[in-house]
């Protein structure tokens, strides 16, 4: 009992809870758009919300992780997240205009909700270090019943198919907009502070920019398997949807790490001790969880979603690479604290090019199992890299 006290805190269960709450309701919509729209509209609709993700990625601009690695005062992360906020409303007003004559103009809002707003976004990652992963779990609730409660109605009462993802993000934005106004107005703002942290801010605008790259990389690399079904699949749809099927519950592994490197991440700034501790809580949770996930596949497409029994086999390969993806959260974030942005740069792209590599003459040979196996090739090799790049940073730290 007291060694599981010790892998479980309070902390981790509000905020995991927060997680598994939003994830929850993600699969709930998700599990029930599988099962009510066809194979074909149930993959355009984790298309668009694939093309949304990656595309906000770019418009976050490295900020989240900027706010949670440099960000030690209070001021500093009230201006930081405040100039984030102005910098990606600049962003959008020219993408707005870029693209006011093309079909991506309706991308533009559900790129900026995204980065703003949703798991992972600059507010959320603003309230973890400023308030407690508390508050952050308050707003990742509220967030996400809203969120998926649109997207639910959407598709159930209004045919919006395979464009849920899209039109969501129109309905509440507005509402966040004027709430996090409210925020910034109780911080009580004093313009001249603001045009201090600006001289900073501009500095690492560079390393801003090189997360951005880094973090489309990597989310281009998490789903170049789903861009490359697209692209040269015969029947891409319903082969999205088979793989994202598998995909969505195979990635439920990762709450683990990502709810104990998030809550933790001020320990591991000050502490290099414990990242051996807190990796080694993840192991251990890891494996536990994988043999629930086997168990849960299981039993979901025996009784429930019998359409996709024939996924088994691609769910064990998709798991297996999640296995291997499970410890990159630790090991990546790490590599960011120390403001190695570079080194984490070159890691996602090398992982992305290798992958894109890998995965197309694969899929030519095997279909959807090729680019899974890809997938099991590149996140093991990818997991080695990060440990191998944070050890060396800490032993060179060590020299100086």
């Amino acid at each position: 009992m007291n060694r599981l006290k010790t892998l479980i805190n309070k902390n981790y269960l509000i905020y995991g809870s927060s997680i598994v709450f939003s994830r929850g309701l993600e699969y709930l919509v998700l599990f029930f758009a599988a099962y009510y729209l066809t194979k074909s509209d149930y993959g355009e609709l984790e298309f668009y919300k694939k093309v949304i993700e990656v595309g906000s990625s770019f418009f976050a601009f490295g900020f989240p992780a900027l706010i949670l690695s440099y960000t030690k005062s209070q001021n500093s992360k009230t201006h930081f997240f405040t100039l984030s906020l102005i910098f990606v409303l600049a962003l959008s007003i020219v993408s707005a205009v870029i693209f006011a004559f093309t079909p991506w103009i309706i991308f533009v809002i559900p790129f900026v909700f995204y980065a703003l707003f949703f798991t992972g976004g600059i507010a959320h990652s603003y309230f973890l270090v400023k308030k407690g992963s508390g508050f952050a779990s308050y707003f990742k609730i509220i967030v996400s019943l809203l969120f998926y409660l649109v997207v639910f109605s959407s598709i159930y009462f209004f045919d919006v198919k395979g464009k849920a993802f899209v039109y969501v993000n129109y309905v509440l934005i507005l509402p966040l907009v004027v709430f996090i106004g409210i925020e910034l107005k109780r911080e009580k703002l004093v313009i001249y502070q603001l045009k201090k942290y600006w001289r900073l801010f501009k500095k690492l605008i560079l390393s801003s920019f090189t997360l951005v790259v880094s973090n489309f990389a990597n989310l281009m690399f998490l789903y170049t398997d789903i861009f490359i079904i697209k692209l040269l699949s015969k029947n891409a749809n319903v082969d999205i949807a088979n793989y994202s099927f598998v995909l969505n519950i195979a990635a439920l592994l990762l709450l683990v790490p990502m709810t104990l490197v998030q809550v933790d991440i001020e320990k591991l700034k000050t502490n290099k001790a414990y990242v051996s501790v807190l990796n080694k809580k993840i192991f251990k949770l890891t494996a536990v969880l994988t043999i629930a996930l086997l168990i849960f596949f299981v039993i979901l497409t025996q009784f429930l979603f019998v359409d996709y029994q024939e996924t088994f086999l691609l769910y064990v390969i998709v798991l297996l690479a999640k296995v291997a993806q499970a410890f990159s959260p630790l090991f990546g974030t790490l590599i960011v604290v120390e403001k190695r942005f570079a080194k984490n740069l070159w890691i996602n792209l090398i992982s992305l090019t290798l992958n894109i590599a890998v995965s197309i003459p694969l899929f030519y040979l095997l279909g959807v199992y090729g680019v899974a196996i890809a997938s099991l090739i590149v996140l093991t090799f990818r997991q080695f890299v990060l440990y191998r790049t944070y050890y060396s940073i800490i032993y060179a730290n060590k020299k100086l």
